[in-house]
């Protein structure tokens, strides 16, 4: 049976305006932060410890995200041939991998020749890398999305009713801690590369996605508990140190523990309380600002891929340069690489071939 195509849906590029900002955030951050350790309590360490603290729901709100779309898009009751498949992957070859690989190569020639080697003498470990994710620092992402991508006809094919979806749940939260803590113990994995770190994220997205608009009423009904929680699970995860040290030392045998919860109480909190978030300026915001946002939620795989490559350079050619105004140039310089991100967008969606490097 056929499965009519379902609308596009508006909000999302809200929802991913809101993951790049988090996602340049973060690597704006990154250097002041271990920068700032030799002065823990001055209030520049404490200011970007939390901007980088707080902004880290990025990665796990766009697993969320994925699983959202793709059920969405491919889940139906009635669906039962199983030829989108080789369409499915076909596309996810084409608009994901080929720009991974391409821009895996740039980056892998770029630190080569800062390194003073010769790029074509090293392809072994360029080869390495690209399956390992580990061409440059943001590319994993793609490593450890390819696993969901590779389990997803098997999900969908599982998962037959939205009441399926909702028993998944509990088994997929009770999975995932129990990976967390083997890993802790035993296993001693980058867990960030696999799948089960993120898969609570992606099975509540699915479920979401299953009956997107329903699911959307429900939450709205609530959406001042999910911003309440959002805000106190991100304060508990940023300044989690603090809480087990400083303020309520009792807590401290239980950190590993407390560690797990807070951190899928986080995420999971930040990408219902995003969408929401979402949904009210898709319905609300108008004018040059909601044309913006728009607009670098639709490039935000773009600005995802080189932003990178630019802050890199920005930190060499400028704030290096000019030490004395390390903290405004270092603010100033998220704003230029996210324009000039952005920029390198809409120029490169010009090209017949853009696909190849911007997917679509």
């Amino acid at each position: 049976m056929n499965v009519s195509v379902k609308p596009r849906i508006h909000d999302l590029d809200f929802y991913r305006a809101f993951g790049i900002l988090a996602v340049v955030v973060i690597h704006m951050t990154s250097y002041p932060v271990v920068r700032m350790r030799r002065e823990p309590d001055s209030a520049a360490a404490i200011f970007y410890t939390f901007w980088n603290g707080i902004s880290q729901f990025a990665v796990p709100a766009f697993i969320f995200l994925s699983g959202l779309v793709l059920f969405y898009n491919y889940w139906s009751p009635e669906r039962r041939s199983r030829s989108w498949i080789g369409t499915f992957y076909r596309k996810r070859l084409l608009l994901i991998f080929v720009p991974y690989a391409l821009w895996s190569f740039i980056y892998f020639l770029i630190m080569e020749i800062e390194r003073g080697r010769l790029p074509f003498l090293n392809l072994g470990q360029f080869f390495l890398s690209l399956v390992t994710g580990q061409n440059y620092e943001h590319l994993y992402y793609f490593i450890m999305l390819s696993q969901f991508y590779i389990l997803f006809p098997l999900l969908l094919m599982a998962v037959r009713s939205i009441k399926m979806a909702r028993q998944l749940i509990p088994f997929v939260f009770v999975f995932q801690a129990c990976f967390y803590f083997l890993n802790l113990h035993l296993l001693h994995w980058q867990s960030g590369d696999v799948f089960i770190t993120y898969f609570l994220q992606f099975s509540l997205g699915a479920l979401m996605g299953m009956g997107y608009e329903n699911a959307m009423g429900k939450l709205r009904k609530w959406a001042g508990l999910f911003f309440f929680v959002f805000i106190g699970s991100g304060l508990c995860y940023v300044f989690a140190g603090r809480l087990y040290y400083e303020w309520v030392p009792a807590l401290l045998p239980y950190k590993m523990y407390l560690n797990f919860i807070i951190y899928c109480v986080f995420t999971v909190s930040a990408s219902l309380a995003l969408l929401l978030a979402a949904r009210f300026l898709s319905l609300h915001l108008t004018g040059a600002l909601a044309r913006a946002l728009s607009a670098i939620g639709a490039g935000s795989f773009a600005i995802f891929l080189i932003h990178p490559l630019l802050l890199h350079y920005w930190r060499m050619a400028v704030v290096d340069r000019y030490g004395q105004y390390y903290h405004y140039l270092t603010l100033l310089g998220g704003a230029v690489v996210l324009f000039l991100s952005w920029a390198f967008y809409k120029m490169a969606r010009r090209w017949k071939w853009s696909w190849i490097l911007i997917g679509r």
